[in-house]
C-alpha cells in the first residue's frame, strides 16, 4: 500500500468522523444520548431515523477505513509496529461492532417500541432489549475494547511514525493527546456515562486527536515518496536485516 493510499484513508476516515459526529450531535443529542433510557431514546431515534442511520453509517465507514490505513502504516515503519498494528486493527474492527447496531438493529427495536402500547409488557421487553445492546455493543464493546486496543495503537505505533518521516515534534503531539485521551476515556467508560470530566475532557481531547491523525494523513499525500536508496538506509529497513 502506497503512502498516497495510506493519506487518503486517513484523511477520509477523520472527515466522515466529523461529519458523522456534527449529524449525529445536530439531530440526535449524540453522546450524551447514549446514557438516555429506551424510552427516551427510542423515541428519538424514531424522530431523526433517516438522519440518525446516516450519521452512524459514516461513522461506521470511518472506522472501517482506519483498518486498512493502520495495516499499511505498519508496513511502512517496518517489523518494530507489528505487535501495535494488532492492536490498533483490532481497536477499529471493534468499534465497527459498536457502530453498526445502529443503522442495522436499533431500527429494528424502535419499530417494535413504538406499536407496542404504553406501559405493556411488550414495550418493556423491547426497551430491556434496547438497554442490554446499548451497554454491550456499545459499552462493553466500542468504548471499552475498541478504545482500549486503539489507544494501545496510538501510543505505541505513534512513537515510531518519525520512521515514516513526519517530524518529531508533530508525532510528540500526538503521543501527548493520547496520552491524556486514553486513561480519560477508559475512566470514562468504566463510570458508564458520557456526563463528567472524564467523559467531557476526555472525548475533546480524542476529537483533538482525530484531527491529528487526518492531518498526518495529509502530510503523506503530500511529502515526496522517499527513493528506493532512501528505503533501504531507513531506521526500519535496517532492523529488518
Amino acid at each position: 500500500m502506497s503512502r498516497r493510499t495510506i493519506g487518503w484513508a486517513l484523511v477520509a476516515s477523520g472527515i466522515l468522523a466529523g461529519a458523522g459526529a456534527t449529524l449525529l450531535s445536530a439531530r440526535f443529542g449524540w453522546p450524551a444520548r447514549l446514557d438516555d433510557p429506551a424510552a427516551v431514546a427510542l423515541p428519538a431515534f424514531i424522530a431523526e431515523s433517516a438522519a440518525i442511520r446516516i450519521g452512524f453509517a459514516l461513522e461506521l465507514v470511518s472506522s472501517l477505513l482506519l483498518v486498512p490505513a493502520i495495516l499499511g502504516l505498519g508496513r511502512l515503519i517496518g517489523p518494530a509496529a507489528q505487535v501495535w498494528t494488532v492492536f490498533g486493527v483490532a481497536g477499529a474492527f471493534v468499534q465497527t461492532l459498536g457502530w453498526v447496531r445502529w443503522p442495522i438493529t436499533v431500527p429494528q427495536l424502535a419499530e417494535a417500541y413504538a406499536v407496542q402500547p404504553p406501559g405493556s409488557a411488550g414495550r418493556e421487553a423491547v426497551g430491556a432489549s434496547y438497554d442490554l445492546l446499548n451497554a454491550y455493543a456499545g459499552g462493553a464493546l466500542g468504548e471499552h475494547l475498541g478504545w482500549l486496543f486503539l489507544g494501545v495503537w496510538a501510543l505505541g505505533a505513534g512513537a515510531l511514525l518519525t520512521r515514516i518521516g513526519l517530524a518529531r515534534w508533530f508525532t510528540a503531539l500526538g503521543l501527548a493527546l493520547s496520552a491524556g485521551w486514553v486513561p480519560l476515556l477508559m475512566v470514562a467508560g468504566y463510570q458508564g456515562t458520557h456526563a463528567g470530566f472524564a467523559a467531557e475532557v476526555g472525548s475533546l481531547v480524542f476529537t483533538i486527536w482525530l484531527v491529528w491523525l487526518l492531518v498526518a494523513g495529509v502530510l503523506l499525500l503530500v511529502k515526496r515518496e522517499p527513493t528506493q536508496a532512501e528505503r533501504a538506509s531507513s531506521p526500519a529497513a535496517m532492523t529488518a536485516r
